[in-house]
């Protein structure tokens, strides 16, 4: 986890907010579309929901534009600098925080929805157990865990930094072990370099249940 912190916080501060993407994830946008697009505006401004690994905030404004109580953490301080300029520019408010994602410093049953895309999967095994664990405590009975995670059918060696893998089967399983009810489930395929690469994505909607 540290040598790919140190990786992203150089990159942050060379590349600004050219370094990660501008427009949010769009299976996050349609998990948001199939939860949410029935809830009125007022409703929503009760629902908390928080991306960790937020980085320099291209899905956080989008759920701050949707009108949810809207929170972010990143390791990188100048991705959190970056996430707070953007939002302020685009008049949207979100409560923002330099944090470790596998601690998470709010309170236990506190959120409705924990993103995370394609962020935990830098962390090692052992690390990503811990993460999952942070992650069902924090989330309200009912609340539920969106996960965009690599799959190992990808392609591997398509990005310079190191990352874990899962199968589908590995991936359901360390979810479920920690009481997870898997919801929803998708693999995405894409392809990369003029379709030379492949890259698949396991789409998860984990619910927290009692």
């Amino acid at each position: 986890m540290k040598n790919n912190y140190k990786e992203y916080e150089v990159g942050y501060k060379k590349f600004g907010k050219n370094y990660q993407r501008s427009y949010p994830n769009e299976e996050l946008c349609r998990s948001i579309g199939r939860n949410f697009s029935s809830i009125s505006r007022k409703k929503r401004a009760k629902l908390r929901i928080l991306e960790v690994g937020c980085g320099s905030g291209g899905n956080l404004w989008m759920l701050a534009h949707e009108g949810f109580d809207t929170y972010g953490v990143d390791f990188s301080p100048t991705s959190i600098k970056l996430a707070k300029s953007s939002l302020k520019k685009k008049k949207l408010k979100a409560k923002l925080k330099v944090q470790d994602m596998k601690l998470i410093k709010f309170p236990d049953n506190y959120f409705d929805v924990i993103i995370d895309v394609f962020s935990s999967c830098h962390l090692n095994v052992n690390e990503n157990k811990l993460f999952l664990k942070t992650v069902y405590k924090k989330l309200k009975v009912d609340g539920y865990f969106f996960s965009y995670f690599p799959s190992k059918k990808s392609d591997q060696k398509i990005y310079k930094l190191k990352f874990n893998f899962f199968s589908k089967s590995e991936y359901i399983k360390k979810l479920k072990s920690l009481n997870f009810f898997i919801r929803y489930f998708e693999e995405v395929y894409k392809t990369y370099k003029n379709g030379k690469k492949k890259f698949v994505f396991l789409v998860t909607e984990a619910q927290k249940k009692t």
